[in-house]
């Protein structure tokens, strides 16, 4: 082998170990973004390699980038993410133990906040009927949840199915590692489940800037702007610095960013340095950013960035999509600056939808409770992907909703046979 050949070779080798480093980031990254807490052991045990073997990349880049902290030990890794400015509730929990994907409530959500404040308090080791009976206890004595009528009695059957929903959550997080047991017994009432409760996860569940105990609110809204309220920067660098920090963040959070919901300086700052962004982005993750008048989002072509897709199987999923092309075909044929659908509106074309589809929805879609159920399933994941807004009874469908509507079909115009041409034979007859 010649050295040119030789030299050739080693370009190669190079360049495709540059190709695998990349890969592998890429996929880190994606792992932290949709699961911010990776614990060494378990179902994540290769992700936690792979995220600490690409720590002194991972680390600056999240700083400079986003602005978030990653914290790699021995046997956690926690990317410490600022929620979004968009205090909504379409970025709930998915519940992925049952067929139909919902997402957390309110509801859930408190009882997941009772049931950490609960294994605080906890050994090594407990069982789901004692948290059951503390969270129970906890919320008796608790005045301020009597006042919002908040309930939990170990007694109703509902109460002891959301409860495992959210110890199934915690053992995702591996917050929770069931040792013994089956939970599914413990909703029938017929048998306990035990768990070890790993200290290091459970402490890194809270992520805020200040802590909880540090802070007097009114009200909830409040007490989330309090717990991740910054200090103002005062030196120009630091504020494009933290104005590069939001955007890189409600783009990499976010189903889509739209100009509207950016202040005035947000919006000249991404006018100038959208650009390095977007490259940069869209460089590091693999997704593919569309630009357009409204906004901007980021397409991830294998789709294993998001809990909810869009078409995705089922009755929920297909009652989604429909409603989208049908709202996108609205948003066309709207002459109002502002189109804007009502609930009643939306409930009779989901009406008409169920009936349409009945033999392939789930046997209660035709009956008013169905219809409605596959509504509010619809309204909540056109939400979460930024598709939809909803104000009291209107609903408004957002810009990249349209990409949904259904075109105009174009039928191939038909063709023309050439005519009979005689054979050469009959020509000169």
């Amino acid at each position: 082998m010649s050295k040119r050949e030789r030299s050739t070779a080693a370009d190669r080798l190079a360049r495709r170990q540059r190709e695998i480093e990349d890969e592998e980031r890429r996929e880190a990254i994606r792992i932290l973004l949709s699961q911010p807490l990776v614990p060494a052991e378990g179902p994540t045990s290769e992700s936690f390699r792979m995220i600490r073997r690409n720590a002194d990349w991972l680390r600056p880049w999240f700083q400079r980038w986003p602005g978030w902290t990653l914290i790699i030990a021995a046997d956690i890794a926690r990317l410490r993410k600022h929620p979004s400015p968009r205090l909504d509730s379409t970025r709930g929990v998915v519940d992925k133990s049952g067929s139909d994907r919902t997402q957390f409530s309110r509801r859930r959500y408190a009882l997941l906040c009772l049931v950490l404040a609960t294994l605080e308090g906890e050994q090594r080791q407990t069982t789901l009927q004692q948290v059951a009976r503390k969270v129970e206890t906890s919320v008796r004595l608790d005045g301020q949840l009597r006042e919002l009528d908040f309930e939990f009695e170990t007694k109703t059957l509902a109460h002891r199915r959301e409860l495992v929903s959210v110890m199934r959550w915690l053992e995702r997080m591996h917050v929770l590692v069931r040792a013994d047991g089956d939970d599914k017994n413990y909703v029938t009432g017929e048998s306990d489940c035990l768990y070890r409760v790993d200290r290091s996860c459970l402490a890194t569940c809270l992520c805020s800037i200040r802590g909880a105990s540090t802070v007097e609110a009114n009200d909830t809204v409040e007490m989330i702007e309090m717990l991740n309220e910054a200090e103002t920067p005062e030196v120009p660098e630091a504020q494009n610095r933290e104005l590069q920090h939001l955007l890189v963040r409600r783009l990499l959070d976010d189903p889509v960013m739209y100009f509207d919901e950016l202040t005035p300086r947000e919006y000249e700052y991404f006018n100038s340095q959208g650009d390095r962004l977007i490259r940069e982005l869209t460089r590091v993750t693999g997704m593919v950013a569309e630009r357009r008048g409204e906004g901007v989002a980021l397409l991830d072509p294998g789709g294993g960035w998001t809990d909810i897709g869009l078409p995705e199987t089922g009755t929920r999923g297909h009652a989604t999509l429909l409603v989208a092309e049908w709202l996108g075909n609205l948003l066309r044929e709207c002459e109002d600056v502002d189109c804007v659908v009502s609930i009643s509106e939306l409930e009779a074309h989901v009406a008409t939808l169920a009936e349409t589809h009945e033999k392939h929805w789930r046997k209660d879609s035709n009956t008013p409770e169905g219809v409605r159920r596959i509504m509010r399933d619809a309204v909540d994941n056109l939400c979460s992907l930024g598709l939809l807004e909803v104000s009291g009874e209107r609903l408004q469908p957002r810009p990249a909703i349209a990409r949904y509507r259904l075109n105009e079909v174009v039928l191939p115009s038909p063709t023309v046979e050439p005519p009979v041409q005689p054979s050469l034979w009959e020509a000169g007859e």
